[in-house]
């Protein structure tokens, strides 16, 4: 006989090499997540979002489910939907359901693909999910809520490459290496470099990249006004996403910026709108691999049917810390200009435009800019929401009693 769950006891774990973020209770999904653990306080069990310590892990998981939260684990009351990266196996699965069922003593519990999530976060059950992470950017192709296994894409480029791309630019400044000087208590390093990063507006990645050639922009004209009837309702709906994008664009800039750090000021330069640079080019940090936008034309080009793949490049999800810096949206438009391919055949299947996903406005508190990558955590508790009012949903302690832990792959 199955537990009748309660929302207020759903629980929803969002995991990540850097952050951990978990809550409860599904009755109110317009909220920010109750608790945040830096990874670091468990000796970082994620590597690359690869499970490198099952204890550091086990420890982190008990900590939110019994510290943060205060659940009482003698009588567990609470099931738990976990949102995990895409390349856990299936043995990787049945461990945590393990876990959770014995030494956690959950009644119930939900393994959910992250991308999935964020789409769903952002009102879509179609589009590619870009999760730019600390050490890499996950692309990831969803249709019709089915994941496609076979579009994922790693680009070898995340946060931590950010930081080391832009402290190389700081020190190649003379100025500021003078500024640094005499300073015992601050030094020129990764953690400026992030610290300057992570600044509300001081970096705009979309600078530099706002004056799109003559040439492309009269082909790109040609090809809109031919495709203009066969895509007008698209179009209509990607208004609002663009007026929205508006806010990351470059509006009077200055070239360089005073910062306090530590209770010192420093003048950046413009060369601080650089920092995402690695994602779309690797050869500037040194390395060999796809970009970004060819990570996801290549994502993209392996779904099925064709006519399929225009519609994925209208509903483009971006989470992940990294989606939170200035002007990457309209970036990404830009650069995506040189690697469509173009025509002006209307019957082509070839994406024409660019649209990206965003929290819905009806959530009035999340819809703000500053928690758009908390797209794959509403998206969790909106799912919790649905599957923990039935048993036949999720794996609960009868089913793994009765079949143990291999049963959480049919309710995958």
């Amino acid at each position: 006989m199955s537990l009748a769950l309660r929302e207020d006891n759903f629980v929803v774990i969002d995991v990540g090499s850097q952050v951990t973020r978990a809550g409860m209770g599904t009755h109110d999904t317009n909220k920010t997540p109750v608790v945040a653990v830096n990874m670091s306080d468990f000796n970082y069990p994620l590597k690359s979002d690869t499970i490198v310590s099952w204890e550091d892990l086990e420890a982190c998981w008990h900590h939110i489910l019994f510290k943060e939260l205060g659940i009482k684990k003698s009588r567990n009351e609470h099931p738990v939907l976990l949102a995990v990266p895409t390349q856990w196996s299936k043995f990787e699965h049945e461990r945590i359901a393990q876990m959770f069922f014995e030494r956690f003593n959950v009644p119930g519990i939900y393994i959910a693909p992250q991308p999935l999530l964020a789409l769903y976060g952002c009102g879509a059950v179609s589009g590619i999910a870009v999760d730019i992470g600390e050490e890499s950017t996950q692309i990831n192709v969803v249709i019709d809520s089915l994941l496609q296994s076979q579009a994922t894409i790693t680009v070898p480029v995340g946060g931590v490459h950010f930081d080391e791309y832009l402290l190389k630019l700081m020190k190649n400044d003379a100025a500021l290496v003078k500024q640094f000087e005499g300073k015992e208590d601050v030094r020129l390093d990764k953690e400026f470099a992030r610290f300057v990063k992570e600044q509300s507006g001081v970096c705009n990645v979309y600078v530099g990249h706002d004056a799109i050639s003559k040439e492309k922009a009269a082909a790109a004209s040609v090809i809109e006004n031919a495709a203009a009837a066969a895509t007008e309702e698209a179009i209509e709906d990607d208004i609002v996403t663009t007026e929205k994008e508006d806010e990351d664009k470059a509006k009077d800039i200055p070239k360089d910026i005073e910062i306090e750090y530590k209770g010192h000021k420093f003048s950046i330069g413009a060369y601080r709108h650089k920092v995402f640079d690695p994602l779309f080019d690797l050869r500037v940090i040194g390395n060999n691999g796809l970009n970004i936008i060819e990570g996801m034309r290549i994502a993209a080009s392996h779904c099925e049917p064709p006519e399929i793949r225009p519609k994925l490049w209208e509903s483009v999800a971006l989470c992940g810390g990294g989606s939170l810096v200035s002007g990457l949206q309209p970036r990404i438009r830009s650069e995506v200009a040189d690697e469509l391919p173009v025509s002006e055949n209307i019957g082509d299947a070839q994406p024409r435009q660019v649209g990206f996903l965003r929290i819905p406005d009806y959530f009035t508190v999340l819809k703000d800019r500053k928690y758009r990558n908390l797209c794959t955590w509403l998206g969790g508790e909106i799912v919790a929401k649905l599957v923990f009012i039935d048993a036949k949903n999720y794996v609960s302690k009868v089913d793994y009693n009765e079949s143990g832990p291999s049963v959480v792959h049919t309710f995958l």
